[in-house]
């Protein structure tokens, strides 16, 4: 039987690349690992594709003995569009779901976004997900749902948080012109995300060490070139 991140990974795949040309381009030696490489209580598959006319998209899905489902999917704007970052994960953990649909507008005209804004509205009325004080959480648009689920309500509820928020920043994606001056925005944040920290470094530095997560993130989490993009 399918797990629940599993599907709802497998619908952001086939609805973001529905239609577009893409490549899966996933690095042979990101594509499955764990932590401790031995003991293996957490287990990691990742998958990266490049999106013709937008950029990438990462999917990491995490599987541990205790039974916790975590699914992380990275959208990277590297074509330069005029929409934000986005980054979506998803936690299963007992009781407690959990949904975060963040976006980082890192582009210059921070241009409005009215097909986001419309999913924010149509789901904001879940419960609000406390989070420990971090350096990103004000860099976030204020249209990003960060989210708990409760178990009670209808088991596809995450998926149509994560679908819906897809479509709808597909189609902002690849109506939007591309701008090259987004590039230096985006690139920048992602430095930021590497030195200051992000809710995936402590486990990832401790797979990779500290240069080896770096290469990581810049190869798969947000992968481009800060000159061309791609």
């Amino acid at each position: 039987m399918m797990k629940e991140t599993e599907y709802v990974e497998k619908k952001i795949v086939e609805f973001f690349t529905k239609d577009t040309e893409f490549t899966e381009i996933t690095p042979e030696e990101y594509a499955s690992f764990a932590y401790p490489r031995k003991i293996k209580l957490m287990n990691f598959n990742t998958q990266l594709y490049r999106i013709q006319g937008f950029g990438h998209l990462m999917t990491m899905r995490t599987d541990t003995r205790i039974g916790m489902q975590l699914l992380t999917c990275s959208f990277t704007p590297s074509e330069g569009k005029n929409v934000p970052f986005l980054l979506i994960d998803v936690m299963l953990m007992g009781k407690k779901h959990m949904i975060f649909v963040e976006y980082y507008d890192c582009t210059k005209t921070k241009a409005p976004q009215p097909l986001l804004n419309r999913i924010h509205r149509k789901y904001d009325s879940l419960p609000e997900h406390e989070e420990k004080p971090a350096w990103y959480i004000s860099e976030r648009a204020d249209y990003s749902l960060i989210k708990d689920v409760p178990r009670e309500m209808d088991k596809m509820t995450l998926a149509h948080v994560a679908v819906d928020s897809v479509r709808a920043y597909k189609a902002a994606a690849f109506s939007a012109a591309s701008e090259d001056g987004n590039l230096s925005g985006l690139f920048e944040f992602r430095r930021r995300m590497i030195d200051e920290g992000n809710p995936s470094s402590a486990v990832l530095e401790k797979i990779f060490g500290k240069e080896g997560y770096e290469q990581f993130f810049t190869a798969c989490v947000m992968p481009g070139n800060p000159e061309t993009g791609v």
